[in-house]
């Protein structure tokens, strides 16, 4: 996947209360806010932005209301949580009183939401000429109409930063080994085996991968939840209907009898002999990014790209939603004992909790942005980008990095 995909562990907010929806339904509590008077701050609040995304991602959006969403939250409050406003508007929508109360216009989720709601409507009966900018404009009827697509490229750049494009990436296989899949299905092995890839008739993009126990055998996953199984990597089962957003992640239990996958809004799909330990945490500040199994196969770790970990079954939780992170947090990968793990960002920057050993990270010269972690069996892991160049820290291997392919 854009990173292989690693389990993750119990829920640690962003430090501000999230409205959580459950079955369609609000627990509206307003999230902190700032004064926009006479003009909101001219700066994207990380926060906000991470949690306007993650409900969008929630309601599963298309990519024309996704690009709405954030084009309408930046003409109207820079992606900031405003008190105040024009008249009585409020919130990262500059809603006005007729859309709800004034806890629900601040509270980040439920104010977006609504919007998305609206826009998703709108966007079900225009023609594909239709802008994102026109669709914002049909939802919040603003004075000034035109503002809205010439906000495109500030509204494209910030989801580039915030969001994650998951697209397969890299697996460390034993200490001198490693496989590489891309958002097309290449495979590139390693000193390792290559049992056949780049499958017809899947729909979507490659996420993720996972390698069966002594390197015989190992499956794909697309953004649509097929699967696709190689060598003795059973085919358990995939389709993972009702999902909402991309299918990210899948991670395997270890006598490789079973495996589950992740949707992009932190649904869990369990098959064969993988357990159901629990999915779709309340509160998430980003998409979901990444799923990892226990070495027990009786819990798994959840990864957000805000950086939260929410821990499941077994899985211990050792630590996450790291400061000073620059751009979203895309993969995880625990240690080989499943008592620590990593986290890895776009730019490169590392983060390692329990036993987990910090041997380096944000890379210089990265061509794109990197989109996977692999611990070793050691002390060490390894990352790749979305160009397909490995970065090998502690004891990962250099071994060589893929011409020609399509991006990671």
């Amino acid at each position: 996947m854009t990173s292989r995909r690693l389990t993750l562990t119990l829920a640690v907010c962003l430090g501000v209360a999230a409205a959580a929806w459950t079955n369609g339904s609000a627990a509206w509590a307003a999230d902190p806010t700032v004064g926009c008077r006479p003009a909101p701050p001219a700066a994207e609040n990380a926060t906000v932005t991470r949690q306007v995304y993650a409900q969008a991602i929630r309601d599963g959006v298309s990519p024309r209301v996704l690009l709405a969403t954030f084009e309408a939250a930046w003409v109207e409050s820079r992606l900031n949580n405003c008190s105040n406003g024009d008249l009585d508007s409020m919130g990262v929508f500059q809603q006005r009183a007729s859309w709800g109360s004034a806890d629900a216009r601040t509270t980040v989720a439920t104010a977006t939401h609504a919007f998305v709601v609206r826009a998703k409507n709108v966007d079900a009966t225009s023609a594909p000429s239709v802008t994102a900018g026109q669709i914002a404009q049909k939802v919040q009827a603003s004075a000034y109409p035109d503002r809205y697509d010439q906000a495109q490229g500030t509204a494209t750049a910030l989801l580039n930063a915030y969001g994650v494009t998951n697209g397969a990436g890299t697996r460390m296989i034993g200490p001198n080994a490693y496989m590489d899949v891309s958002n097309s299905g290449q495979i590139y092995a390693w000193s390792s085996r290559y049992l056949g890839g780049s499958p017809g008739g899947y729909s979507g993009r490659f996420t993720d991968a996972k390698v069966t126990t002594g390197d015989n055998g190992y499956w794909l996953l697309t953004s649509a939840g097929q699967i696709y199984a190689y060598g003795n990597a059973p085919y358990l089962g995939g389709g993972a209907a009702g999902h909402t957003g991309d299918l990210v992640a899948l991670a395997a239990t270890p006598n490789d009898q079973g495996y589950v996958m992740l949707s992009a809004s932190g649904q869990v799909y369990a098959y064969g002999n993988a357990g159901y330990f629990g999915g779709s945490p309340a509160g998430a500040g980003g998409e979901f990014t990444d799923i990892e199994m226990t070495p027990t196969g009786r819990g798994y770790w959840l990864l957000t790209s805000a950086g939260q970990v929410y821990a499941y079954g077994d899985a211990g939780f050792f630590g996450g939603s790291p400061g000073g992170f620059t751009r979203a947090i895309t993969a995880m990968s625990p240690t080989p004992d499943g008592r620590g793990y990593v986290l890895v960002s776009k730019t490169g920057q590392v983060y390692a909790y329990g036993n987990a050993s910090f041997k380096g990270g944000s890379p210089v010269g990265v061509s794109g942005e990197i989109t996977d972690i692999s611990y070793t069996p050691g002390s060490g892991y390894l990352l790749i980008s979305s160009s397909g160049q490995h970065y090998g820290y502690g004891d990962a291997p250099f071994i060589g990095n893929p011409s020609g392919a399509n991006p990671f």
